[in-house]
């Protein structure tokens, strides 16, 4: 549920949107002290804890019998006369026919000549401790964006400020307090942490498929990638294992030189 400072800023209902107005949005969102008189309201909206799923995701590729290595960090691609024959890694190297990049694909692919075009935007995550259900949708306000992802743990969107620690620190106080104003029972609602992570964002949509032309490196890089991942996921495992094109993915070929 999205409103903006007044009306007249409110952008249109997309697909799948709806305007609604206050008894709506206090139907929604009880806790809200002050709902506002209009808000757009997208029923298919969900949220998902990105850490938890990804472990949880790692924990079931592991069940199926792929090898997870924790704590392994990835240093640089193994280029042999040009060709990408493994990854160099924390732990040594890890040979391998082709190589799948899905993070930090813009530092790995440096060596490469392949055109990504993929810039990094910072974003910052806290996590709150609050009374269960407090807040029972995914809520984007004025200056702040809220959603629980479990009962009593909310995660909470802080804009992102540059500079020194503290700067940082005040930051996520300042969404602290915006948060504890805007619900009833907020003044429960305790800071847990905070991180800040470089979201890659592809200048002209999803970068997905070889990155060289021996078909040595294959990236996957889109925004928001964990609403897309579950879809590209399966055609791209499906490409690799069959060799079948999914014409889903055509457009969003890298380009290589």
């Amino acid at each position: 549920m999205t409103w903006a400072d007044t009306p007249a800023q409110d952008t249109r209902p997309g697909p799948s949107q709806f305007r609604i107005g206050r008894s709506d949005i206090a139907a929604l969102e009880p806790n809200l002290r002050h709902p506002p008189d209009q808000a757009i309201h997208t029923p298919s909206d969900a949220g998902v804890d990105p850490t938890a799923m990804t472990h949880a995701l790692a924990a079931a590729a592991g069940a199926h019998g792929a090898t997870v290595l924790h704590n392994t960090a990835v240093t640089s691609l193994q280029v042999t006369n040009g060709h990408v024959d493994g990854v160099l890694t924390s732990t040594g190297l890890h040979a391998a026919t082709t190589v799948v990049l899905t993070a930090g694909v813009p530092k790995l692919c440096e060596p490469l000549s392949a055109d990504l075009a993929i810039a990094a935007s910072p974003a910052t995550l806290a996590r709150v401790t609050a009374p269960p259900g407090l807040v029972k949708t995914i809520v984007a306000g004025p200056g702040f964006e809220v959603r629980e992802v479990r009962d009593g743990d909310l995660l909470l969107v802080v804009p992102h400020v540059e500079g020194t620690a503290a700067a940082r620190e005040q930051a996520a106080q300042d969404a602290l307090q915006h948060l504890q104003a805007t619900f009833q029972e907020g003044d429960q609602c305790r800071l847990l942490g905070y991180r800040t992570g470089q979201r890659p964002m592809p200048a002209h949509g999803p970068v997905i498929g070889y990155a060289t032309h021996d078909r040595s490196v294959y990236v996957a890089v889109m925004h928001s990638a964990i609403t897309l991942a579950p879809t590209v996921g399966r055609l791209v495992a499906d490409k690799l294992v069959t060799g079948r094109p999914a014409p889903e993915l055509q457009r969003c070929r890298p380009r290589a030189h």
